[in-house]
């Protein structure tokens, strides 16, 4: 069965990833994929284990030609989760998912709360003026806080920025996001999503 998780709240997405997965399975970053491999991965069985696998694919959406093949492997015997955090609404295939009943499908999305909203905007005003104190009230949040809000949260007050003032600086540091956003939802860095967010904190005076 394919269960697609996707939506700005990652960490609900990855939670419920991890009921469905277990401990132990397999991760597929979609970047390395072709449309050929498709039918090897949702219909193939692996040399080294025995029965269905479990299998995590990443980054699917960024690759509109393999998302809208999704649908036609629906009757997959394996368990295979797609995490993603955006996408497009206006695709076909994603309409065409929702109204197939042979997928567990779930848009998360962050429950406003306006205390961390204010949390973050701090530390990001804090950056542009003292990035290692910054940092030192990023850590303090690592252990309560969502890596994938906070970054959507210093996206907002960057566009904000840029609409005031939309200087190169600014214009810089939306692009900057907008890797690192791509960065956390890609295997090798999705594990370390706050190694991201700290490095940028302390580049950000600079760009």
């Amino acid at each position: 069965m394919i269960h697609l998780y996707y939506g700005e709240d990652r960490d609900t997405s990855e939670k419920n990833a991890k009921k469905i997965l277990g401990e132990k399975y397999e991760v597929i970053d979609a970047e390395n994929l072709l449309v050929t491999d498709l039918p090897t991965l949702f219909l193939g069985t692996s040399l080294f284990e025995e029965g269905n696998r479990k299998i995590l694919i990443k980054g699917l959406a960024e690759r509109k030609e393999l998302f809208d093949e999704l649908i036609k492997y629906l009757e997959t015997p394996h368990e295979i989760v797609v995490l993603e955090t955006k996408i497009d609404g206006k695709w076909g295939s994603l309409k065409e998912l929702k109204k197939a009943t042979n997928i567990d499908l779930s848009e998360n999305k962050f429950k406003e709360d306006p205390k961390k909203r204010f949390l973050a905007f701090n530390i990001y005003d804090l950056a542009l003026k003292k990035p290692n104190e910054a940092v030192k009230e990023l850590k303090k949040c690592e252990e309560t806080e969502d890596p994938y809000a906070m970054l959507g949260a210093w996206a907002t007050c960057a566009l904000k920025n840029l609409k005031s003032n939309p200087t190169q600086k600014n214009r810089a540091i939306i692009r900057e996001l907008a890797t690192i956003d791509h960065l956390m939802k890609s295997t090798k860095f999705s594990e370390k999503p706050w190694a991201l967010l700290e490095s940028f904190v302390l580049r950000l005076k600079m760009l």
